[in-house]
This record gives C-alpha cells, sequence and structure tokens, in this order.
C-alpha cells in the first residue's frame, strides 16, 4: 500500500484505520475460505483496536517517536574482557 498513516493528523489516521477494518471485514464476508475469513476478520479487529486506542488518547505505536539513548560523554567506552 505504501501508505504512511503516521504522517496523518490523529482525526484522519482514526477514519483511515476505520475505512481498513470495514474493508478487511467486508473481505472476510465475501470469502468462502474459512482460513481466510478468520484472517481478514482479525485483521479488521485490529484496525478497529487501533482506531479505539487513538480515541481513548493512547498513543498510536506507528508514530511514537523512537528513545534513543545517548551515552554519557565523560564515560569511558566499555572495555572487553
Amino acid at each position: 500500500m505504501g501508505q504512511f498513516f503516521e504522517l496523518l493528523p490523529l482525526e484522519e489516521r482514526i477514519q483511515q484505520y476505520r475505512e481498513m477494518a470495514d474493508s478487511t471485514f467486508i473481505k472476510a464476508k465475501r470469502t468462502d475460505n474459512p482460513i481466510l475469513r478468520d484472517e481478514y476478520m482479525n485483521m479488521a479487529i485490529n484496525w478497529h483496536t487501533l482506531a479505539q486506542q487513538l480515541e481513548a488518547g493512547i498513543p498510536d505505536p506507528e508514530s511514537s517517536p523512537t528513545i534513543v539513548h545517548a551515552r554519557d560523554k565523560d564515560s569511558e567506552p566499555p572495555r572487553p574482557d
């Protein structure tokens, strides 16, 4: 898909997640393959859960900043044993 949901404003991201949930739910309803149906349903549930979490104020794991710990400049590098 190549979409970067984390770049969207919050309300648009929630809407996109809901649309993804709807789309995968429709695919689950249309397939006769029980394995695919289960996979699509799991995907739909996960998209829906992401939307609910954002609405509840829980940070989106896709947009959470990565914490990089810088080494203290006064410390010595580790010595090999």
